[in-house]
C-alpha cells in the first residue's frame, strides 16, 4: 500500500510540473535534473519494472501456499546481474528470513560455484516456486503453475543470457510432461535469448553423494558457456 501511494504521489508531482510550465507559456518542457529523476521515479513504478512484479509477488494469493507462507521468497539484488540462478522452492530458512538459499546449503552453494570461479553473488536467484509448502511437502502442480507466470516474467526482464537451474521443479516450467530429468539435465536448453542449464540441487547432493560427479559436469558446461558469451 505505501508504494502505491508513493506512485500516485508520483503521478501528482509530474501532473502539478507539467501544469506549472504550461501556465507560464512553456510549449516544450525544459530539461532539468529534477525533471529527469522524476521520470526515473515514474519508471520504478510502473507496472513493466522488477519492483513491481516483487510487489505483486509479495501479495500474491494465486495458490493455497500463500495461506501458510511467511513471506514469498525473493532475492531483489538484481540491478546489473547477467545471470541467473533458479531453486526450486523454499526451505524452512528460506521462509523464515524471505531470502533464496538462506540456511547452511548457502554455503553448498558457494562451493558449487566456487569450483567454477564464480560466486552466488554474481548471479540474481529466484526460485520456481515463491512460497514453501507446509509439511516437507513438495509443491503441487497447481502451485507450480501459479508461480510459472512470475519466474518467466523475471526472465523476460532481466534478460540474462545464461541461467543455472537447480532442481527437479525448475525443468517442469520449460519442458514437455514426457521429459524426463535425466534426459534434460547439462544439456543447454534454449529459452528465448537465455541458455539454461540444469543439474540437481545441492539439497539433493547432500542426500545423494554419487551425482555429485554429475552435478561437476553440469558445472564445467555452464562455465563453458560463462566463458563463451563474456569473455569472448
Amino acid at each position: 500500500m505505501e508504494e502505491e501511494k508513493r506512485g500516485l504521489n508520483l503521478f501528482e508531482v509530474l501532473r502539478d510540473y507539467f501544469l506549472y510550465y504550461a501556465a507560464l507559456g512553456f510549449s516544450e518542457i525544459p530539461f532539468s535534473k529534477e525533471f529527469s529523476f522524476l521520470l526515473d521515479q515514474k519508471e520504478k513504478f510502473s507496472k513493466d519494472t522488477m519492483e513491481a512484479l516483487f510487489e505483486k509477488i509479495s501479495k500474491c494469493e494465486d495458490c493455497k501456499l500463500s495461506r501458510v507462507r511467511k513471506h514469498p521468497v525473493l532475492d531483489k539484488n538484481y540491478e546489473n546481474k547477467r545471470l541467473m540462478l533458479i531453486g526450486d522452492f523454499p526451505d524452512r530458512d528460506d521462509d523464515y528470513f524471505g531470502w533464496p538459499f538462506s540456511g547452511p546449503i548457502k554455503d553448498v552453494l558457494q562451493r558449487m560455484l566456487f569450483s567454477i570461479g564464480l560466486r552466488k553473488e554474481d548471479f540474481y536467484i529466484t526460485l520456481a516456486v515463491k512460497c514453501k509448502p507446509p509439511a516437507g511437502r513438495l509443491p503441487e502442480e497447481d502451485e507450480i503453475e501459479a508461480c510459472k507466470k512470475y519466474l518467466l516474467k523475471e526472465i523476460r526482464l532481466l534478460k540474462p543470457k545464461l541461467i543455472l537451474a537447480l532442481g527437479f521443479i525448475p525443468p517442469k516450467i520449460f519442458m514437455k510432461k514426457a521429459e524426463t530429468f535425466s534426459s534434460v539435465r547439462g544439456n543447454p536448453f534454449s529459452y528465448k535469448d537465455s541458455l539454461i542449464i540444469f543439474t540437481y540441487h545441492p539439497s539433493y547432493m547432500l542426500k545423494n553423494p554419487a551425482v555429485k560427479r554429475l552435478i561437476w559436469e553440469d558445472l564445467k558446461t555452464f562455465k563453458r558457456l560463462y566463458e563463451e558469451n563474456f569473455n569472448s
